[in-house]
């Protein structure tokens, strides 16, 4: 039968949401839909279950796809806003030059949109280049590090399995409620795809499936927040409220600093809850971000 493509990725424990748990029949069910709940995203792009060939491993257990290192740096945000937008490129952005090969001196060659169909061509064709696990992954996802062969756009894919496709999907939805704290309290989001192939990825499970955004940081876990942090927290969370998002999973795991815009950014939205009520009506004012350093590795931010 068809092999699909591996990789090893000691500090991933096994993909898990609240209700579901992988197994080796990952099923191939519809992807963006689940039970009890419909998904028709228009930014979605789906393709047929078909797999390739991965290339073999050698005797050392490495693939003779990943020979090259895959070093690109990330986009920054602002190019990546820039590029959902329509606007200019960020001289800031370290694939600037890459981006100009386009023929465009000032603006990005393509759109978001359009970005998102050359990742999905790209990976369709070849998972083993330009495609990286960049871990650790979390309960939901995997992240991965890709690049666009063209144009040098490089941005994080989350990856994750069928079975958590109808909960993690909901992300698209979420950072559209989002769309214009997206670059400040948020990454930016582009957009999310189902691979033709599956990357299957040791400790992880069979992914098939990615939501593409900005690198968003290094999470706030690694060090004790100082007050500059914890004010940048606090802002991006009432941001995010100001549009009724409820995170309901805020562990330092899920909060970035991003120097770039020396801000808080939030992510893994697939268990928050929407409050559609006017803001006025919304019980509750965010004074105080109360965060101990021996709670960083295991509770959640607490703010009330």
């Amino acid at each position: 039968g068809p092999r699909v493509t591996t990789r090893a990725a000691a500090s991933c424990a096994p993909l898990s949401g609240p209700h579901h748990h992988e197994s080796s029949s990952d099923s191939e069910a519809d992807p963006t839909s689940s039970a009890g709940r419909k998904r028709g995203f228009s930014q979605v792009t789906s393709s047929p279950p078909t797999q390739r060939s991965a290339p073999r491993a050698d005797r050392q257990g490495k693939q003779s796809g990943q020979s090259r290192s895959h070093d690109a740096p990330y986009c920054t945000q602002k190019c990546l806003l820039g590029l959902q937008q329509g606007g200019t490129l960020d001289p800031k952005c370290p694939n600037t030059e890459l981006h100009m090969l386009g023929g465009r001196v000032d603006r990005h060659p393509i759109g978001a949109a359009d970005l998102v169909k050359r990742f999905k061509m790209q990976l369709d064709q070849d998972l083993d280049h330009n495609c990286t696990p960049i871990g650790p992954c979390g309960s939901s996802g995997a992240p991965f590090k890709i690049t666009c062969a063209i144009f040098g756009y490089t941005v994080v894919g989350k990856g994750t399995t069928s079975k958590l496709w109808g909960e993690v999907s909901r992300e698209a939805e979420v950072y559209r409620v989002l769309q214009r704290a997206q670059g400040s309290a948020v990454p930016v989001f582009l957009g999310a795809i189902n691979l033709a192939q599956t990357y299957f990825l040791h400790g992880a499970g069979r992914i098939r499936h990615m939501l593409l955004m900005g690198w968003g940081g290094e999470s706030v876990g690694h060090t004790t927040p100082d007050k500059t942090t914890q004010r940048a927290i606090c802002r991006s969370v009432k941001e995010i409220r100001r549009f009724g998002v409820v995170h309901q999973d805020l562990r330092p795991e899920n909060i970035l600093w991003n120097a770039e815009l020396q801000r808080a950014l939030i992510i893994d939205f697939h268990l928050c809850t929407l409050d559609r009520r006017p803001l006025d009506r919304r019980p509750g004012t965010l004074k105080r971000l109360r965060y101990g350093s021996a709670e960083r590795h295991s509770k959640r931010v607490r703010v009330v």
